[in-house]
C-alpha cells in the first residue's frame, strides 16, 4: 500500500499539473477575447463617424426641405417657370446688407 506522503505527493503535483493547464488555456482565451474587443472597437468608432455622416446628410436634407425652399422650386418647376432663387436669394441679400451694415459700423 502506498504511504500517506506519496499520495499527498501524487496528488500536489496532478494539481500542480492542472493549474499549469487551467491557466494557459485561460491565457489563451484571454488572449482572444481582447482580439474581439480590439475588433469591437474599430468597428464602433467606424459605426460612429457613419452616424456622423448620416447626421449631416439629415441636416442638408432638412435645411433643403425647409430653409431652400424645396415646395415653391417644385411648384415653379411644374408650372414650367424657372427658378429665380426665391428664398435662397433673398437670404444672400439680406447676408450681403447686414455685412454692408456691419463694415459701415
Amino acid at each position: 500500500m502506498m504511504s500517506e506522503i506519496l499520495q499527498a505527493n501524487i496528488f500536489f503535483f496532478i494539481t500542480g499539473i492542472a493549474v499549469i493547464i487551467f491557466t494557459a488555456l485561460l491565457c489563451v482565451a484571454l488572449f482572444h477575447v481582447i482580439k474581439v474587443l480590439k475588433s469591437l472597437r474599430r468597428i464602433m468608432d467606424r459605426i460612429e463617424e457613419g452616424t456622423e455622416i448620416i447626421a449631416e446628410d439629415m441636416q442638408n436634407v432638412r435645411a433643403y426641405f425647409t430653409e431652400d425652399g424645396f415646395f415653391p422650386r417644385l411648384l415653379g418647376s411644374l408650372m414650367g417657370g424657372k427658378q429665380s432663387g426665391g428664398r435662397r436669394g433673398a437670404k444672400q441679400d439680406k447676408k450681403k446688407t447686414e455685412l454692408k451694415i456691419k463694415d459701415e459700423v
